[in-house]
């Protein structure tokens, strides 16, 4: 890698076989750090929208009161 970076700055290893390679021969244009940021951002807005979801469907509903409905005598 140090070799290759003295011709270029461009140069990466491909992770699909272990080579060090020149990134634009190979067309490789994405950056590690940019996918693992976005993978994090991701998790994260999953893990807030089920945080979220779980606040709402812990809080009561306010539906039919069901004590009510059983006293009567037809069951409605």
């Amino acid at each position: 890698m140090y070799a290759g970076a003295e011709k270029s700055a461009h140069w990466g290893i491909d992770v699909n076989d272990g080579k060090v390679k020149d990134c634009n021969v190979a067309k490789i244009w994405d950056c590690l750090d940019t996918k693992t940021w976005a993978l994090k951002l991701a998790s994260d807005v999953v893990l807030t929208i089920l945080k979220v979801d779980q606040i709402i469907m812990s809080k009561p509903s306010g539906g039919p009161n069901m004590s009510k409905a059983a006293q009567r005598p037809d069951g409605m």
